[in-house]
């Protein structure tokens, strides 16, 4: 999978949650600039980020990666 469609992944995500760049940024400590450059601009998280996003957003990383087809969320 490449870091566009991953990034959309992402952005997908966030939609679903119902969660605005500012309540992510709170609930993880990642910035805005950060969220922007991953959601946006194909800038891969590395796997501490991405796993406090995929937490955040109620997602898996999996799907996020592209290994699985459904968003369903994995057991925590």
């Amino acid at each position: 999978m490449n870091k566009k469609r991953i990034s959309y992944r992402l952005c997908e995500a966030r939609i679903k949650s119902g969660k605005t760049y500012r309540q992510i940024a709170e609930e993880t400590d990642i910035s805005l600039n950060t969220l922007n450059a991953y959601m946006n601009k194909g800038v891969m998280p590395g796997a501490d980020k991405l796993a406090l996003l995929c937490r955040c957003l109620g997602t898996s990383a999996d799907w996020v990666l592209g290994l699985r087809e459904n968003a369903v969320r994995d057991a925590l």
